[in-house]
C-alpha cells in the first residue's frame, strides 16, 4: 500500500492509525485512544460525554461537591466587618437635638442606618418616608459596637455555612439579602418619625436561621437542642432586651421560614404537580422556579408594606403617635446656629440594635 494510503489519526494526519473511536468510528492513534468501557473513545467523544452527564445536586439544588467552602458566608462576614471599620473611620459629627443644644453621633450611622422620617437642620428631608429606601438594605451592614457585630458574625459563621451548602451561593445570597429586607421593613412599619433609628444585620441572620430551621426538622439533619440555643439567642433575648429591634429578627426569621418551606417540602409539592416521574435536571428547574418564586413574593410584600407605611407616615391627616402611644404633631425644626447645615436633626435616642 502506497505511503499516502496508510489511515490516518483524525487528529494527527501524519500518523497512522489502525484503531476506531467506538462511537464516532473516526480513526485515532495511540496519543488520543481514551480507554473505555468497551474499546477505546476519542478525546471529543470523551469530552462530550462528560458534557451531557448530569451534575449531582443535593435535594434543594446546588450542586453537590466533595468540599463546599461558604465563599459568600465568608464575604458576608468581611464585608460586614469592613463596614464596621469604615463606622470608625469616618468618625462622628454634631447633630442638632430637637430641644436645642449638640451632640456626637456617627456620620456613617446617620447616613446609612434606619431611620423612618425626619430632617436635617436645614430643613431637608431624611428618611424611609422621605424616599431613603436604601437604609432598608444599607442598614443590615451596620452594627453599634463589637459586641454587637461579633454575636452576629458568630452566628452567621455557623448557620451561613450550612444553610449555603445545602442551597448553594445563589439561593443563599437572596435569602440572606430578601430575608434581611424583610426585616428592615417590618422594624419601618412600627416606626413613627419619633421612633429611635435601627441597625444590624439580625433580620438577615434571622432569615437565615429560619429557612435553616425549616429545612433540618423536615430533612431531620438538625440538632433540636442547637436549634433551640440559637432561637433563645436571635429571638427571645431580643423580645427581653429594649435595645434590640425584636421586630426586625421577626421579620427575618419569617421570611426565612416561608422560603425555607418550599424547599424542605420539595418532594411533596413536585410530586403534588404531577412531576414526580420527570428527569432530575426538570425537577431543578421546577424547584428553583419555585423557590425563587416565593423569594419574588415576599421581596414584592416588603415592597408594598414600605410603599404602604410610608404613604401613612406622609399623610397630613395622620395623627402620627410617638413610641409611647401619645399623639404627636411634628413642629417646626429647630435650627441649631453653631452647627453646620449638612448636620441631621435627630430625637435624641439611641439606635435600635438589629
Amino acid at each position: 500500500m502506497p505511503a499516502t494510503d496508510l489511515p490516518a489519526c483524525y487528529r494527527h494526519p501524519e500518523r497512522e492509525a489502525q484503531i476506531r473511536c467506538t462511537r464516532c468510528e473516526r480513526r485515532i492513534c495511540p496519543e488520543c485512544m481514551v480507554p473505555a468501557s468497551v474499546g477505546f473513545q476519542c478525546p471529543d467523544c470523551v469530552r462530550g460525554g462528560n458534557q451531557q452527564v448530569p451534575k449531582a445536586r443535593t435535594p434543594f439544588g446546588a450542586v453537590l461537591r466533595p468540599r463546599v467552602v461558604p465563599v459568600v458566608t465568608y464575604s458576608l462576614i468581611a464585608l460586614n466587618f469592613v463596614m464596621f471599620g469604615l463606622q470608625h473611620i469616618v468618625g462622628t459629627s454634631q447633630v442638632g437635638a430637637a430641644g436645642g443644644g449638640v451632640f456626637q453621633v456617627n456620620t456613617l450611622d446617620m447616613r446609612l442606618e434606619l431611620i423612618a422620617k425626619g430632617t436635617w437642620v436645614d430643613g431637608q428631608p431624611i428618611g424611609v418616608a422621605n424616599g431613603e429606601w436604601y437604609r432598608l438594605v444599607t442598614s443590615m451592614f451596620l452594627h453599634a459596637n463589637l459586641v454587637h457585630i461579633a454575636s452576629n458574625m458568630i452566628s452567621l459563621f455557623f448557620i451561613g455555612s450550612m444553610l449555603e451548602a445545602m442551597l448553594g451561593k445563589l439561593r443563599f445570597v437572596l435569602v440572606y439579602l430578601i430575608g434581611g429586607l424583610a426585616g428592615a421593613v417590618t422594624s419601618y412599619w412600627f416606626m413613627t418619625p419619633l421612633s429611635p433609628a435601627s441597625l444590624g444585620a439580625s433580620g438577615a441572620i434571622s432569615a437565615v436561621f429560619g429557612c435553616l430551621v425549616v429545612i433540618g426538622l423536615r430533612r431531620k439533619i438538625l440538632d433540636p437542642g442547637m436549634i433551640v440555643v440559637v432561637l433563645v439567642i436571635n429571638i427571645v433575648i431580643p423580645l427581653q432586651n429594649t435595645n434590640i429591634d425584636w421586630r426586625d429578627h421577626v421579620g427575618g426569621v419569617v421570611a426565612g421560614a416561608l422560603i425555607g418551606a418550599v424547599y424542605a417540602f420539595a418532594p411533596e409539592l413536585i410530586r403534588a404537580l404531577g412531576k414526580a416521574r420527570t428527569p432530575r435536571e426538570q425537577q431543578v428547574r421546577l424547584l428553583n422556579g419555585l423557590g425563587f418564586g416565593t423569594m419574588a413574593l415576599v421581596l414584592a410584600l416588603a415592597i408594598a408594606g414600605t410603599a404602604v407605611h410610608t404613604a401613612h407616615l406622609n399623610d397630613p391627616a395622620n395623627r402620627t403617635r410617638t413610641v409611647d402611644g401619645a399623639p404627636y404633631t411634628p413642629g417646626p425644626t429647630s435650627a441649631v446656629t453653631d452647627v453646620p447645615d449638612s448636620y441631621p436633626q435627630a430625637s435624641g435616642t439611641y439606635p435600635h440594635w438589629g
